[in-house]
């Protein structure tokens, strides 16, 4: 995320993937919302459970399940490309959470609320923001794929739901929704620190504003 009126070049891998991470995962939830419609109940404990259709403008009718099966592989596809890159180039040195940066969360949360006047230093990327991207990229991505894969119509597939208790939908709806709250104060904290610039530095090439400070950020 960006900081207020600082123009922040994106490597052109990190442009690739997050655009194409943002289209799978905005048509995985649509998709995903109409195969939740067409059988909105939860098995947990031998009890089943009917939960509430979600709303029509939320849902992609057209053919869910093999749009679903899509644009899952391309959403692995980016992910697995990005911490791939990440590693080897030792971008996630400074994006993913520290011993030091556990200590620094609580200050930095305290500003957030007005509650301090400074907030903790660090580089690049806030104590909170790598608690939020850490989760997305190590634990809750990687279980949306496992759990997801899990309920395949694939017999050779199903012991890896062993490990969920109360059944791999369960967990699998509760994980989407968890990277929708992560995307909701992702978009407010892009909005917040300059729409425009933050949009144009995950797009354009870092020619393109030649006297732009490039932070390699991703």
């Amino acid at each position: 995320m960006a900081h207020a009126h600082t123009a922040q070049y994106h490597s052109l891998t990190t442009r690739l993937t997050h655009w194409g991470t943002t289209v799978a995962f905005i048509m995985l939830f649509g998709s995903g919302a109409a195969l939740f419609n067409h059988s909105p109940k939860f098995k947990i404990s031998g009890h089943t459970y009917v939960l509430p259709h979600l709303p029509a403008w939320l849902v992609i009718p057209f053919e869910p399940k093999i749009m679903h099966y899509v644009f899952a592989a391309l959403f692995a596809i980016c992910g697995i490309t990005y911490i791939v890159w990440g590693i080897r180039s030792g971008h996630f040195s400074r994006l993913v959470l520290r011993g030091d940066d556990v200590r620094k969360a609580l200050p930095m949360q305290l500003y957030y609320l007005g509650l301090k006047k400074t907030p903790p230093s660090y580089d690049g990327y806030n104590p909170l923001q790598k608690i939020a991207y850490t989760m997305v990229l190590f634990v809750i991505s990687p279980l949306i794929a496992i759990t997801g894969t899990a309920m395949l119509p694939i017999h050779a597939l199903r012991p890896l739901g062993a490990p969920f208790i109360g059944g791999v939908k369960l967990w699998h709806f509760g994980l989407v929704w968890a990277l929708c709250a992560f995307a909701i104060v992702h978009l407010a904290m892009v909005a917040s620190t300059g729409l425009v610039t933050n949009i144009r530095a995950m797009t354009a090439p870092k020619s393109s504003r030649s006297n732009a400070r490039d932070l390699a950020h991703g």
